[in-house]
């Protein structure tokens, strides 16, 4: 270990002693067969690397800043047919690029945003929820920008008994057997407490966090998936449809859903992280 470090065995074994002293733990124990790490070693050993990772992380981003920022790109989002061609785009101009693209629930994307796991979040809330879909705390560290707005869609395969319909009432939907995309854990479990709200069936559901598991599920039984027009085109290539899902009453309109893109309040995005954002921009029509 101390070749590998470069440095001297006695030197070693000084910061070993060292920090068993500072912090009043024993990180090794002798064995017959040699030296092995103790329980509490292992996990001091777990966050040290943590810690290394990170310090090495930021030495990367601004010992060479220039260069990260021609070529860093991350982001959060979650399941959107558009995103794959808009990410080839900028990979086209761009070129050699670091990106972390990560497919995850709402909630996720926030969490992620707020944290700086990721530059760039993109999500969909509805009318619903765009007032709560925020804590107050959170709203103020993000900065919410709108790219388009739609109706609420349901994805039925073909023993669905809506399959050959062009739009189907909440009430019908709820009466389906019911799968659930992506649904963070708090959703889920207002929509136990508030079933009726949100329009689940939540004596027949199963949730899932794959398009794949999704596909399967809809070609195979006679369930729906409520989902995002954003999302339809996930599903291209299979013979299951979308169908609008429309209010019950004239006097209780359905929720519209709107797609948004975040980032931190105040902080400017990268060139390439930009980019990809004019990209986006193009693609729903929006001027920059």
């Amino acid at each position: 270990a101390a070749q590998a470090l470069y440095i001297s065995q006695p030197s070693l074994s000084k910061s070993i002693a060292q920090l068993e002293s500072e912090y009043s733990i024993q990180l090794f124990e002798r064995k017959p067969l040699g030296v092995v790490l103790t329980p509490v070693g292992v996990k001091f050993l777990n966050y040290a690397k943590v810690v290394v990772e990170a310090a090495a992380r930021l030495d990367n981003t601004f010992t060479d800043r220039g260069a990260e920022d021609r070529s860093q790109l991350f982001i959060a989002s979650q399941q959107c047919d558009f995103l794959y061609d808009i990410l080839v785009k900028t990979f086209k101009k761009s070129g050699a690029i670091v990106s972390n693209i990560l497919e995850t629930d709402r909630k996720s994307v926030i969490r992620r945003v707020i944290e700086g796991e990721v530059d760039i979040g993109i999500l969909v809330r509805s009318t619903s929820d765009s007032k709560t879909f925020l804590w107050q705390s959170d709203l103020k560290k993000l900065e919410v920008n709108h790219l388009d707005k739609a109706g609420v869609y349901a994805c039925i395969g073909p023993k669905s008994l809506y399959y050959k319909r062009e739009q189907i009432t909440f009430a019908e939907a709820e009466r389906c057997p019911q799968i659930a995309l992506d649904m963070e854990q708090e959703t889920k479990m207002a929509s136990f407490i508030e079933s009726t709200k949100h329009h689940f069936n939540m004596n027949n559901i199963i949730f899932f966090n794959s398009i794949s598991a999704c596909k399967h599920f809809l070609l195979e039984t006679d369930s729906l998936l409520f989902v995002s027009k954003w999302a339809i085109g996930c599903f291209a290539g299979t013979p299951i449809r979308s169908v609008a899902v429309v209010s019950d009453h004239e006097d209780d309109p359905a929720p519209v859903t709107e797609l948004v893109w975040i980032k931190r309040y105040g902080e400017p995005l990268n060139k390439l992280s930009t980019h990809f954002i004019d990209n986006l921009n193009d693609y729903f029509g929006i001027d920059g």
